[in-house]
């Protein structure tokens, strides 16, 4: 994953946080929205079973990518604010998310996580019959394909609401009617974001950072 840690970034989705908290648009529960701690753009989410091998191939798999990276980021990839977005709609959202410009960044970061991904295929550590559950796309011809996935930095989401429910044994939501709550961030712009690195995360909690429990960091 992609960590959004600048502060100036952090700061301006505190106040959208803030935004959203004083005016209560109507379907707004605090719980939907993702700490600011935990901000970024995931790359690929995929199952290792906490292998420790499995885990130190990844680690080895990007450490010998890392000046590829570079060539592709030649040192600087922002994020710029592209406006808002949902999964699957507004009025039916499991996620709201801000969506990037596509701007040379994009496109340098796109590259970079087909790099990942390819490496991750060739290693079989990703199975390549099942891009679909890993919600990758496949493009291009079969010899030389490019691989894409949606990429998107996820503000609200019912999971996160749903692990509170959860612990307090009430039902789980499927979705949530979003447009109010569209409509009250709607002329807020995040600022932009430099992006530096990639985390090898574990998808948990680390609770003394309050982050996601980091394995290993890779620079961009």
């Amino acid at each position: 994953m992609i960590p959004f840690e600048d502060p100036e970034f952090i700061e301006g989705y505190k106040k959208l946080c803030q935004k959203l908290e004083d005016d209560k648009p109507n379907n707004f529960d605090f719980d939907l929205l993702q700490k600011p701690t935990k901000l970024h753009i995931s790359a690929i989410i995929f199952e290792l079973n906490e292998d420790p091998e499995k885990v130190k191939k990844v680690c080895s798999i990007m450490s010998n990518i890392q000046d590829e990276i570079k060539n592709i980021s030649k040192g600087e990839i922002v994020y710029k604010f592209g406006g808002y977005d949902a999964f699957d709609s507004f009025d039916k959202a499991r996620v709201i998310f801000g969506k990037m410009e596509e701007d040379d960044s994009y496109e340098k970061l796109k590259q970079i996580i087909d790099l990942v991904i390819k490496r991750l295929i060739e290693e079989e550590l990703i199975d390549k019959n099942k891009l679909d559950e890993l919600h990758i796309k496949k493009e291009g011809s079969s010899n030389n394909p490019t691989y894409t996935i949606e990429m998107h930095l996820t503000l609200l989401n019912t999971t996160f609401l749903n692990k509170v429910l959860k612990k307090k044994k009430k039902k789980p939501i499927k979705n949530f009617d979003g447009t109010d709550i569209h409509d009250t961030i709607t002329n807020i712009t995040l600022p932009d974001c430099p992006l530096k690195k990639i985390d090898f995360c574990v998808l948990r909690e680390d609770k003394a950072t309050e982050k996601y429990e980091l394995v290993q960091s890779f620079e961009l």
